[in-house]
């Protein structure tokens, strides 16, 4: 039994495994060998399998597993986490990411930091830049460690430790697999399909409370290759990777830090700055929320009929900095949902232009147009081929 191993996840893309398994390879262990798990769902492609078998792992024991027959992304997924029984930490790793050579360094300082907090549920090694549900930009609010929290599990990069993992399983199996509609679930995950294991680990993170501790700048990235759930390569969900160094790293307890986010990656630190219990607020500045759990008070950036408590302005990044800091102006809207409702400065045309022009800065609207027919083009065209 060890500590430490790394599984590497695949399936039928053997030039994206080769270069995950090279860039594995770059990383400093700092002279300790650490098992490399290679597990290989049933493809039928013998060329996955022959990048397994021969490649040379410098650093320790290298094992290659493979099924007899075809498990599924979720089952092989949730076979791969069960690998703890074996070893108590593991860095989980699917095939179309790339590692920076910092990735022990980093694994190491926050396995100690985090081992006995059971508000953790697991480790991201990944780090995001936008928020999926809703499309747009995301920025974690500055703070000076290295890491912050979410309310999500990630998948595109993570650890895993025994303890946590048999806690999200004992509750996994309590649950199975239904997915009753939530409001404190996003939409977008809900509709994610029945081979999605990551589902009903970010149902298991907002059910129970606990978080995930993402890097500030990331241990891994992703090139989204054409698999079970990509239609193509898109560069939208790569990251800046960690250049080398030695610091130790500075974690934050849950005490310390501004940086929490919920499963939305929404704030969770803006009740207490405008003086409303957590369960009395929706905080929704990305708008994917809309209130669904019938908050009284309501934080948005939409045009509504409520009554106005408070306003922002929107100039700030990020854009919760605007309600943090008590920026002036009429883009951000704190709304009373008892109160008669106030006439609203904003309609809902200079709200969604005064988004444009926040998220994606100083990009001409005609540059936008050429880009968004340009893409909507490539997009169809990425569809037809793959359901052909």
């Amino acid at each position: 039994m060890t500590p430490l191993a790394i599984v590497v996840v695949g399936y039928d893309r053997p030039d994206s495994l080769s270069r995950l398994l090279d860039s594995l390879n770059q990383v400093a262990f700092e002279g300790h060998r650490v098992p490399l798990i290679i597990s290989l769902d049933r493809s039928g492609n013998a060329a996955v399998e022959k990048v397994a078998e021969t490649f040379t792992w410098k650093h320790g024991d290298k094992t290659v597993r493979t099924f007899p027959q075809r498990l599924g992304l979720k089952r092989h997924i949730l076979a791969c986490g069960d690998l703890t029984r074996d070893h108590e930490h593991l860095i989980v790793l699917e095939d179309d990411l790339y590692v920076s050579e910092n990735l022990y360094h980093y694994a190491v300082q926050a396995i100690s930091a985090y081992r006995d907090d059971d508000r953790v549920a697991g480790l991201a090694l990944y780090s995001y830049l936008w928020n999926e549900g809703c499309h747009r930009p995301f920025q974690p609010l500055d703070s000076p460690c290295d890491a912050y929290f979410v309310q999500s599990a990630c998948s595109w990069g993570q650890i895993w430790s025994r303890g946590k993992w048999d806690q999200f399983m004992d509750w996994y199996r309590q649950h199975g697999d239904d997915f009753p509609p939530d409001p404190a679930i996003p939409r977008n995950v809900t509709r994610w399909s029945d081979q999605s294991w990551l589902k009903h680990h970010i149902r298991y993170c907002i059910e129970t409370g606990r978080f995930f501790v993402f890097p500030r700048v990331a241990l891994s990235t992703n090139f989204s290759d054409r698999g079970q759930h990509a239609h193509g390569q898109e560069n939208g969900y790569q990251v800046p990777l960690q250049e080398p160094h030695t610091r130790t790293y500075r974690f934050p307890a849950f005490e310390e830090s501004t940086a929490v986010y919920d499963a939305f990656f929404e704030s969770m630190a803006l009740g207490g700055v405008l003086g409303i219990a957590p369960g009395e607020l929706c905080v929704d500045l990305y708008g994917a929320k809309r209130n669904a759990a019938k908050r009284r008070y309501w934080l948005s950036m939409e045009p509504a009929n409520h009554g106005i408590v408070k306003s922002f302005g929107l100039a700030m990044r990020p854009h919760e900095a605007n309600v943090l800091r008590g920026i002036p102006g009429e883009s951000i809207f704190l709304y009373d949902t008892s109160m008669p409702a106030d006439k609203n400065p904003r309609t809902p045309g200079d709200f969604r232009d005064a988004l444009v022009k926040y998220d994606v800065r100083n990009l001409s609207y005609k540059t936008l147009l050429r880009y968004s027919l340009r893409y909507m083009f490539r997009q169809l065209m990425a569809k037809l081929t793959w359901n052909r």
